[in-house]
């Protein structure tokens, strides 16, 4: 069994792996023909999404490189991974393990991911996200991003966008779902992980870190530093006397 495909792999290669090794709990569909069966099965019990035979065989040879949310989805649920990891928004098949008040919590594991693989949220929901990183991820100096930039942006990418279309994605008016291609090109405009869009726990992590950007932004680092700072007890301020005076000299060694 070798090493699962990290991030700089393709979508190709982790499902390839995914057969060869039926998936990481080391059970599961060895070929194309049982991964489209399983996906059947378990589509019966909660009517969720499937993912035909011809389908896993096109994306693991190469030929379908962008596949659509839903067999993202089928396939999560049948090798028991993250959509993430599919994606390649994360290096781990099976979820992060963290410890939190000194106990073990799995997020995003193979069972969390088998009950409840991400869906395509509402209009409305999708909207609410993209606007807020047209109000947060601003350029410096010059006014916010528009729909015009960004459908040119992702245009050049290859995914075939519209002003119009950006338009309606904003307002909540679009009639058919976005495909994950869109999403994965705006994604990349506004620097943030596609998965943003899809789940509601890396919205909010997402939302947490460019609100804390903003902050910053408008406060200014220096006074956000130092409001940190007076909260310090005097042994960590202490502590952080060196590395002060060590950004200093760099500071002034830049400036020179």
């Amino acid at each position: 069994m070798g090493d699962a495909p990290t991030s700089r792999g393709t979508i190709a290669d982790r499902v390839s792996w995914l057969i060869e090794n039926r998936h990481p709990g080391g059970a599961g569909p060895s070929t194309y023909d049982e991964t489209a069966r399983i996906s059947r099965e378990l589509a019966a019990k909660d009517d969720g999404p499937t993912v035909s035979h011809q389908t896993v065989l096109n994306i693991s040879s190469g030929k379908i490189t962008n596949p659509g949310i839903n067999t993202l989805r089928a396939l999560a649920r049948v090798f028991q991974v993250t959509v993430g990891y599919l994606l390649g928004e994360s290096d781990s098949p099976v979820g992060e393990t963290r410890v939190t008040n000194g106990s073990v919590d799995v997020t995003a594991g193979a069972a969390a991911t088998h009950a409840s693989p991400p869906a395509m949220p509402s209009s409305e929901r999708l909207a609410e996200r993209l606007n807020h990183l047209f109000e947060v991820v601003q350029p410096k100096g010059r006014a916010p991003f528009t729909e015009v930039e960004v459908a040119e942006a992702v245009a050049r990418r290859g995914c075939d966008v519209s002003e119009s279309a950006v338009i309606a994605l904003r307002s909540g008016t679009r009639e058919d779902p976005p495909t994950l291609e869109l999403l994965q090109g705006i994604a990349d405009f506004f620097m943030v992980p596609v998965l943003y869009f899809l789940d509601a726990a890396v919205a909010r992590k997402v939302s947490d870190d460019l609100g804390l950007l903003s902050a910053l932004r408008s406060v200014g680092a220096r006074e956000v530093a130092m409001r940190a700072m007076a909260d310090l007890p005097e042994e960590a301020c202490m502590a952080l006397v060196p590395m002060i005076e060590h950004l200093g000299k760099a500071g002034k060694r830049q400036r020179m």
